[in-house]
């Protein structure tokens, strides 16, 4: 089974240089129209090279990527601050959706100033509560100076023009924030592993619920940081039919190289959905080498600090 870097070279060798439009679809009922591919914003935080980092946003955006993730947390901040700069002059033709792991209002306040400075812009299209984990991470989001009060002063202010939840451990806490609010959008692990985890699968359990709600849907997690390619449980180019033949709004990739760019937005431009016996089949393939360590994320694990503990988007 081919590796990533086969991959990226076989397909970015036959992709064209010049950007050919990516298809795009509605980020639920925002109104936004988004490109099936996003930038996630970790890998280009975590780049030595900062003149590589923004070559490779600007790829994306030549691309005809408009989506582009991030945070204000860690690696994500500098991906901010990056973005903010190779895209500088190009606010109203890009889409910027951040988040925030705060739970207080002060605290988010003061993530929300940063990522706007970093961003150089003076309102996000869409900010989101982050990896909400458990009940008591829905107590504090909703309670007296909670994050929940900040966000509902920014969208007055015009600051915020929509607002997401984001979950990576257990689809039913999901669920349940969900059914608490009317969160514009949903960002959640869909891929092949998710699909053939028999225990624990956003696709089965949150999907239809988000699609019933209207919310745009957008998927993390398509390569599994990786590890589904390590394990070779499916190859790149079926990671990405997979998700994208879902009912999702976009999916958003690490890179941090021009190349990969090419490689996926190639396959993303062309990509020929998937019909359910393929679906089925992929499920099957994938669930009789599913272990844990292709989706860590779902453990809730945290660190010492409190922090998550799961590799980068």
């Amino acid at each position: 089974m081919p590796s990533r870097r086969d991959f990226v070279l076989a397909t970015a060798a036959a992709a064209p240089l010049a950007a050919a439009g990516l298809p795009r679809r509605p980020l639920g009922k925002t109104g936004l129209s988004v490109s099936v591919m996003g930038l996630g914003g970790a890998r280009i935080g975590m780049l030595d090279d900062g003149r590589q980092a923004q070559d490779v946003v600007r790829r994306c955006y030549d691309m005809g990527v408009n989506y582009f993730d991030c945070a204000a947390a860690g690696a994500y901040g500098l991906s901010q601050l990056r973005y903010g700069s190779a895209l500088k002059g190009l606010r109203d033709k890009v889409i910027y959706g951040t988040k925030t792991r705060h739970r207080t209002a002060t605290q988010a306040q003061l993530d929300l100033d940063q990522s706007l400075a970093n961003l150089r812009t003076d309102y996000l299209d869409l900010y989101q509560i982050h990896n909400v984990i458990n009940d008591e991470d829905i107590e504090f989001i909703f309670a007296r100076n909670g994050v929940m009060e900040m966000v509902e002063r920014a969208k007055k202010a015009g600051k915020v023009r929509f607002v997401g939840v984001t979950g990576h451990t257990t689809p039913a806490v999901l669920n349940k924030i969900i059914g608490m609010y009317e969160f514009a959008t949903v960002l959640m692990p869909l891929s092949v592993t998710d699909g053939g985890n028999s225990q624990k699968s956003f696709e089965r359990e949150t999907l239809p619920l988000a699609r019933k709600k209207g919310m745009g849907v957008i998927a993390m997690k398509v390569l599994g940081a990786g590890a589904i390619l390590r394990e070779r449980a499916a190859t790149a180019e079926e990671c990405l039919r997979y998700t994208l033949t879902l009912p999702v709004s976009t999916m958003i990739m690490g890179c941090d190289q021009a190349a990969q760019v090419e490689a996926d937005v190639a396959v993303a431009r062309s990509a020929r959905p998937m019909t359910a016996t393929e679906m089925r089949r992929i499920r099957e393939r994938v669930a009789a080498v599913w272990h844990a360590g292709l989706e860590p994320w779902k453990s809730g694990a945290r660190n010492a600090e409190g922090q998550p503990v799961y590799r980068a988007d």
